[in-house]
């Protein structure tokens, strides 16, 4: 038996089953050396799981952001 399915595909070639998590990796792709600059620096007090959480948090800003701009 054979299933049809959906798949969203990043710039990288990186699958996806759900188009949200494509856009959160194609807007990391998009923005990586500049978040990692970021987390690399003084200003974040983050390391760890922390970064994660923080980088995370900085791709979801941007797709909201770019999204909800007036």
């Amino acid at each position: 038996m054979m299933e049809n399915v959906v798949a969203f595909k990043t710039s990288d070639g990186t699958l996806f089953e759900t188009q949200e998590q494509a856009e959160r990796h194609q807007e990391f792709l998009k923005h990586s050396d500049v978040i990692e600059k970021f987390l690399d620096s003084d200003l974040n007090p983050y390391s760890g799981p922390q970064r994660v959480i923080a980088r995370n948090t900085i791709i979801n800003w941007n797709l909201w952001n770019t999204k909800n701009a007036e």
